[in-house]
């Protein structure tokens, strides 16, 4: 029988350790390590590359929902969802097919999702395509994300948006530039701006999101277009392109 090298993700320790004792008589489920906390589920994840999650959905700092989004490992775990979530969001994983365990988790119910698992332990492509969709579906916009998550090298760092100066796509890597140096994220640019607060950040191009906050001035370039000059120590210009600029001056009234 083949082995599905697992990790349990949960913030509450009694959780992790109940859900360790439901697991005991799956001889093929092995335990290779647990994290309670966002941050050191990405961290572990990546490190251990488990053939599958339980995956708590409500916790602080980041929720399962962004740990998953925050992955970069290939292939991708299989992922059952633990969720505390009320009945109609209950119904939502239903409809789409994601697996999940209600909390208090019920033996029947984990013997099912146990089955229902592939035999290579791997999520298919497919699969998680279908976990990513539904992830943005029932996420609806947070603007007062308190944290988001930023790379640089190995260490992943909760930054405060507010800290950001401003964002840009590169090559289809988010590189994010702050008070304290360049970061980048997981998720593509046009999904950061559904993170942040429209209020605050707004795209000058498409491949430039800026903090409002930072702007020292503005400057017409020619035809329309506009350089945006930040209030940052290297007075970094960026782009304003022509349909933006329109809405921007709309918004400011110059």
């Amino acid at each position: 029988m083949h082995t599905i090298r697992s990790l349990i993700v949960d913030d509450e320790k009694f959780s992790r350790v109940s859900l360790k004792k439901l697991l005991k008589p799956y001889s093929q489920i092995e335990i290779v390590d647990e994290a309670a906390d966002g941050v050191q589920a990405i961290e572990k994840i990546e490190a251990s590359k488990p053939d599958l999650v339980f995956l708590d959905i409500q916790m602080p700092g980041l929720n399962g929902f962004e740990v998953l989004r925050a992955l970069t490992i290939k292939p991708k775990p299989q992922v059952i969802f633990v969720t505390a979530f009320d009945q109609y969001a209950v119904k939502a994983f239903e409809v789409n097919a994601i697996d999940y365990l209600l909390k208090p988790i019920d033996e029947a119910r984990l013997q099912q999702a146990i089955g229902k698992l592939n035999d290579n332990g791997r999520a298919i492509a497919e699969e998680y395509e279908k976990i990513r969709q539904f992830i943005l579906h029932m996420e609806q916009p947070k603007y007062s994300l308190p944290h988001i998550p930023l790379r640089r090298g190995r260490r992943i760092v909760l930054m405060n948006p507010a800290d950001i100066h401003y964002l840009r796509s590169e090559q289809g890597v988010t590189i994010v530039v702050t008070q304290s140096g360049e970061y980048w994220a997981s998720y593509p640019l046009a999904e950061m701006e559904g993170i942040l607060d429209p209020q605050i950040f707004f795209r000058t191009h498409r491949s430039t999101i800026i903090n409002l906050n930072r702007i020292k001035e503005i400057v017409p370039a020619q035809s329309g277009v506009y350089d945006v000059y930040l209030n940052d120590t290297a007075r970094t210009c960026v782009p304003l392109s022509r349909d933006r600029a329109r809405v921007l001056r709309e918004r400011y009234n110059f």
